[in-house]
């Protein structure tokens, strides 16, 4: 493929990508990622290259790179960095990426695949990721890693590009580790609940932060720094710049809070059923049970008010067959239900759905199973969630707060188990503030260190 090509490629798939993250609204941070990486691609092997750096508004740890130079890193992996170097060992690797053309090696050998488990596949025309230009461009590598030895080489490139922006190159190793502890502790949570877990890059079980050829890539680069130059690491300008970041749900995207999922924006509350997981995604939650055996998706449509829910369902989402169906009245908000047969990619499956008018939008509540002749075990739940939904209160406003990072420094006194307590973290406070600090799982504090909390 030709630069001009890549770049065209590039453009194109840059507009994919903000049908499905929207850009974190912190000019000044926004500003910060700019500037680093822009310092980083000019010392790489593609310098005349017009490099673009963008924070996602995502609590997803991750970072990718698409050809023409357009570099991502979520909000959610900048909360664990703990330092400038930290920063710019993420950008320089994902620049090792786009100066390598893994992207483009990937889209030129057709590896057409999926981004994972995107629920939403599952779903309706009209709400449908299958045919999401991105997964057909360049599969998992975007978010789940090239596999091994791109991703030494992205390393290799991006310490290089670390050393000779006067950057201490060991930074990628201490990135590496961060992300390995990330991805334990992600593990762990995600087989207690049942679930695929959630990892960047996935390919750190071969790719160690002792990785011998890793330790030697970066042992080579730091001998590339200018003479006489200090090896920048700036933990403290770092944390400065994340200081009241939100951490977690966004409020763009609505807010988790105990049962209940507040969403101001669109101005509804719904409660979700005890012990299923939520998948908070920019267009949708998806919700699935505990086995894995159910799922549901709550979507938002624009409404055309000179038609009722049911004629919605026919004519909007073309269920044509709906059987079961009744006209509901949820919380004095005019509904309609019905089951429909739907053609997924795990063959034919009824699914439960429910139509709720709000102010302007079409709420649709769509649940389906992994067997077909499973829904009648999980109905009961599906109606009780599109039941429960209702229009925000000004009381419940204050539920749809996101939560914050705070900067502090420690004293005598501070102790992991006392942070967790304040915090408002409703699972796993304690591990989660270690993996913010870096001391996942039993390190120790010290006196006037600066750390993180949540606030």
């Amino acid at each position: 493929m030709s630069e001009k090509d890549e770049i065209a490629l590039g453009i194109k798939s840059h507009q994919e990508v903000l049908t499905q993250y929207n850009v974190y609204e912190n000019p000044v941070l926004q500003s910060y990622v700019q500037q680093i990486g822009k310092k980083l691609a000019a010392k790489s092997h593609r310098a005349d290259l017009n490099f673009q750096f963008f924070i996602l508004d995502s609590k997803e740890v991750n970072a990718f790179a698409l050809p023409g130079g357009y570099i991502y890193i979520t909000r959610g992996l900048m909360a664990y960095l703990k330092s400038e170097a930290e920063l710019a060992a993420v950008l320089g690797h994902e620049i090792g990426h786009v100066t390598a053309r893994h992207s483009v090696r990937q889209y030129s050998a057709n590896q057409v695949t999926n981004f994972g488990l995107i629920l939403g596949s599952l779903f309706i025309p009209g709400m449908n990721l299958a045919t999401n230009q991105l997964a057909q461009m360049f599969g998992t590598a975007l978010l789940r890693g090239y596999g091994r030895e791109h991703e030494l080489e992205a390393d290799s490139l991006g310490a290089e590009y670390l050393a000779r922006s006067n950057y201490d190159a060991q930074a990628m190793i201490d990135v590496i580790a961060v992300l390995k502890d990330q991805e334990v502790f992600e593990n762990e949570i995600a087989k207690a609940e049942g679930r695929e877990a959630k990892t960047y890059h996935g390919v750190f079980a071969t790719h160690p932060d002792n990785d011998t050829r890793l330790h030697e890539v970066v042992a080579q680069a730091k001998n590339l720094s200018e003479q006489g130059k200090v090896n920048y690491v700036g933990s403290e300008e770092y944390l400065s710049y994340i200081d009241g970041l939100v951490f977690g749900d966004s409020p763009k995207e609505g807010i988790k809070h105990k049962n209940n999922f507040y969403h101001v924006g669109l101005g509804f509350v719904v409660t979700l059923p005890k012990e299923w997981n939520l998948s908070n995604l920019p267009d949708r939650i998806i919700l699935s049970s505990k086995d894995g055996k159910a799922l549901m998706q709550i979507s938002v449509e624009p409404l055309d008010k000179s038609m009722t829910p049911r004629e919605f369902m026919i004519d909007r989402l073309g269920l044509s067959n709906l059987t079961n169906e009744t006209p509901l009245n949820i919380n004095n908000l005019e509904a309609h239900s019905g089951i429909s047969i739907i053609k997924t990619s795990i063959g034919q499956r009824p699914m439960r759905f429910t139509v709720i008018f709000l102010n302007q939008f079409a709420f649709v509540v769509a649940g389906m199973t992994e067997e077909a002749n499973q829904l009648g075990t999980f109905d009961n739940a599906m109606i009780a969630t599109a039941k429960s939904f209702h229009q925000i209160t000004e009381e419940e406003k204050q539920f749809a707060r996101p939560l914050l990072l705070s900067i502090f420094q420690s004293d005598t006194n501070t102790s992991f188990t006392g942070l967790a307590k304040q915090s408002p973290l409703e699972k796993y406070p304690e591990q989660q503030i270690r993996l913010l600090n870096g001391k996942y799982p039993d390190g120790n504090i010290t006196p006037e260190q600066f750390m993180k909390t949540v606030r």
